[in-house]
């Protein structure tokens, strides 16, 4: 297994910088999740680690070893730094079946016949593959392909394992049931996992800690529980779970919303000015007979476990997720109470 740090990471094409004054450690068995919109770095940041990509400066190190040091201009080639990569397109040869694609890596390591058979059918196994092993890709599904992938990846016992979207082709049952399963092999080998993602839920459930980037800066890192209650800007607020945001004013210890100039909340940032109301809408209870602020119902959308209703509230349109039992407790156009909770304020501008 691996430690990894990278250290003051930058990466420019041309007068474009992709990745600016980037700083991480990753703790050996730790499973980190960069996490991001389209563009924002993360990929960029994962072929760096493999070796694909050179920094334009800073030091990336594996464990005890540096593989890329800019200023020195070292940089170790990929099929020499230890490590594991499963992509978004699978990537397994077509005319290998599945035991000579697992195997493959095994063999060009020159690893003896017998040794590299016991080792494919154990990583098989691990993946519950074992009895698909002469079968070729065509005849696997997506998800039974992606697993090839992962213990293809898994089979030559990488120090370090790197994902890039590896789920992303895969329907919404499937991805939920790889998520699991990627995470439990990762929790039985004890590997170090970078995984890189634009979905927010496979970040959350598969993940120790989670990087959120944007335009190739790192925003925050830390577990997904802090990231989702105490998010440092309206960007990683808005791109980790749904968020309502409501204008305000901040003035003394004390933020004023918008339009109902009675109600406020308190001002631990000490802001002054025009601010942002942030809440989430589970942490907004609905009520007939009364609440913080009045408002109608404008829609509701029947989830099964839970409705996603709109309710007008002044000039304000406010998402709230409510049980899914009450459905027939609310109709379009009732009136109808909010009461806020865990409301998070932020300046206009952060």
């Amino acid at each position: 297994m691996a430690e990894l740090k990278l250290q003051h990471i930058y990466k420019r094409f041309g007068d474009v910088t992709a990745v600016g004054d980037f700083n991480l450690e990753v703790a050996d068995g730790e499973f980190i999740s960069f996490l991001g919109p389209s563009g924002c770095g993360k990929t960029t940041i994962l072929r760096m680690i493999a070796g694909f990509e050179k920094p334009t400066e800073g030091i990336i190190a594996i464990g005890d070893e540096e593989v890329s040091n800019a200023g020195k201009g070292y940089f170790l080639a990929p099929e020499k730094r230890g490590i594991g990569m499963v992509f978004q397109s699978y990537a397994v040869w077509p005319h290998m079946n599945v035991v000579d694609n697992v195997g493959y890596p095994l063999k060009i390591q020159n690893v003896p016949k017998e040794e590299r058979h016991q080792r494919v059918m154990k990583m098989l196994e691990l993946v519950h593959l074992e009895e698909y092993g002469e079968r070729f890709p065509n005849q696997l599904s997506g998800g039974q392909q992606q697993r090839v992938a992962l213990a293809r990846a898994l089979v030559a016992r990488p120090s370090l394992l790197l994902l890039d979207e590896p789920l992303s082709n895969l329907d919404a049952k499937l991805r939920e049931s790889m998520r699991f399963e990627i995470s439990a092999i990762q929790k039985e080998l004890g590997i170090t996992v970078i995984y890189v993602t634009h979905d927010q839920s496979e970040a959350m459930t598969m993940s120790d800690r989670i990087v959120v980037m944007s335009m190739g800066k790192m925003q925050q890192v830390g577990r997904p529980y802090d990231v989702y209650t105490k998010p440092v800007n309206q960007m990683v607020a808005d791109f980790i779970g749904l968020v309502n945001f409501i204008p305000a004013t901040a003035k003394g210890d004390r933020v004023f919303m918008q339009g109902y100039e009675g109600m406020s909340f308190p001002n631990p940032k000490r802001l002054s000015g025009e601010a942002v109301l942030a809440v989430r809408p589970e942490n907004i209870s609905i009520s007939k007979t009364g609440g913080m602020v009045e408002g109608v119902m404008h829609h509701r959308f029947y989830m099964g476990d839970s409705i996603d209703c709109r309710v007008k509230v002044k000039e304000h349109m406010i998402r709230v997720i409510h049980k899914g039992a009450r459905y027939d407790d609310y109709h379009e156009g009732d009136k109808v109470y909010l009461d806020f909770d865990n409301v998070m304020t932020f300046s206009k501008n952060e």
